[in-house]
């Protein structure tokens, strides 16, 4: 890219006449620069250490001591505003197709496609910048972020098909088994969110995007936890009582739907925080816990086949239900 090419994009203003005219890169991180780059800095204090590795410009919107003649120095009126144009220019001349999915189905996507030319983007503006001007080459990026989308001049979103691109063989609360292209796959994942696959598999196709459903492990959602007589976790499968936590409400709502729907065979039971009283009383049983210490306790307690508990991440419900139950000491006396 050349120096004035670069004043352009960014709408900056060349403080002084450099010796140098074309950079070779841009860099949004000291770590990320290398001989001939174009340096945004983001942070001043790393401008001195930019120039000693090498780089042949500075993008800076506030003040700054030019410590060397032969570079560019480029006044912005904001950071920003620069890294934004300079992602805009990139996708635009080299062609990226932004591809935007939801939550679930970046999930999805981000287990089953294969093709080293699609990236993947859930980060800030700096690291797309990075991502989109890395050696990788990518022919099109799939994002979540909604917010990104006023940066983006352009982009696809996933639909979902009028019909299924397989077949579903047996579906069950939280494993799938399908059929596509005469190969039949055992997938983990509730039917809850075989539209998402749906739109995933339909978007791959369109963009000749290549993808593997044996790659397909599992996605962050409706993660069941089985659990012992003592609460305890135990493997996948291995009783019939289970637990899943979830601390967006609306997700929550969702499973809870979901559960009554698809297991009218089992009891469920709701955990909610203190606050929530009342509000899921029509759906099914449930009971308030004050601090998150009180769930193993409750869970060991109660009588159910399926718990949802609300305001808890996956992770912490695991560390309640991997640490070990004591039981009261009664007194000898």
């Amino acid at each position: 890219m050349r120096v004035n090419e670069a004043v352009e994009i960014i709408n900056g203003e060349l403080a002084a006449t450099p010796a140098i005219s074309a950079f070779n890169g841009v860099a949004t991180k000291i770590s990320e620069v290398k001989r001939g780059c174009l340096f945004i800095a983001q942070n001043p204090d790393e401008i001195d250490g930019a120039i000693a590795l090498g780089a042949y410009g500075i993008v800076y919107d506030k003040y700054v001591q030019m410590v060397d003649g032969e570079i560019a120095w480029i006044k912005v009126d904001c950071i920003r505003d620069a890294i934004i144009r300079l992602i805009r220019y990139r996708f635009l001349s080299e062609k990226i197709e932004v591809f935007f999915v939801s939550e679930i189905e970046y999930a999805i996507a981000s287990e089953i496609v294969s093709d080293s030319s699609i990236g993947f983007f859930d980060d800030g503006l700096d690291v797309l910048l990075s991502l989109v001007g890395s050696e990788a080459h990518f022919r099109g990026i799939i994002i979540k972020d909604k917010s990104l989308l006023d940066l983006l001049l352009q982009y696809t979103q996933a639909v979902l098909p009028q019909e299924p691109p397989f077949k579903v063989v047996v579906a069950t609360l939280f494993d799938t088994k399908i059929n596509y292209k005469l190969a039949q796959y055992e997938l983990k994942l509730p039917s809850l969110f075989l539209p998402e696959l749906s739109s995933v598999m339909e978007m791959c196709a369109t963009h000749h995007i290549a993808f593997d459903l044996k790659n397909f492990s599992s996605v962050p959602f409706l993660q069941p936890n089985f659990i012992n007589a003592r609460a305890k976790l135990v493997g996948y499968g291995q009783t019939d009582r289970v637990v899943i936590a979830e601390d967006d409400i609306e997700k929550f709502k969702k499973y809870v739907t979901y559960i009554l729907l698809n297991a009218k065979w089992g009891k469920l039971i709701l955990f909610l925080p203190k606050g929530y009283e009342g509000i899921f009383d029509m759906m099914a049983q449930n009971e308030i816990y004050q601090q998150h210490s009180d769930i193993g306790d409750l869970l060991h307690k109660s009588h159910y086949n399926f718990a949802l508990i609300f305001g808890l991440r996956d992770a912490e419900l695991k560390e309640i239900l991997m640490t070990p139950h004591s039981d009261p000491v009664l007194p000898l006396f």
